[in-house]
């Protein structure tokens, strides 16, 4: 799968944590941030994807993205997506 670099980023610890995972488990997540690309602020929020806005860091937002596994991005002031964390659900 391709992820369209000019709009998604991913860092690079969770690349490695996508790299530790199974086919099975990884694709899932995989199509979870490719369908990110037509994340928008000005629509409603899909059922998967919570807003979080804290008082003493940016907003964030958590996409669960199967139902073991939790992404957490922000979106920059371009409008580019920032994945900067990757969790099992507890």
């Amino acid at each position: 799968m391709k992820l369209n670099q000019s709009r998604i980023e991913i860092a690079s610890s969770v690349l490695a944590g996508l790299d530790i995972l199974s086919p099975n488990e990884r694709e899932p997540v995989l199509q979870a941030i490719d369908s990110l690309e037509n994340f928008s602020l000005q629509s409603t929020l899909p059922s998967n994807i919570q807003k979080f806005t804290p008082s003493d860091i940016p907003i964030f937002y958590l996409l669960q993205a199967t139902p073991s596994y939790r992404v957490i991005f922000e979106i920059d002031d371009q409008n580019k997506i920032k994945i900067s964390h990757m969790f099992v659900k507890g």
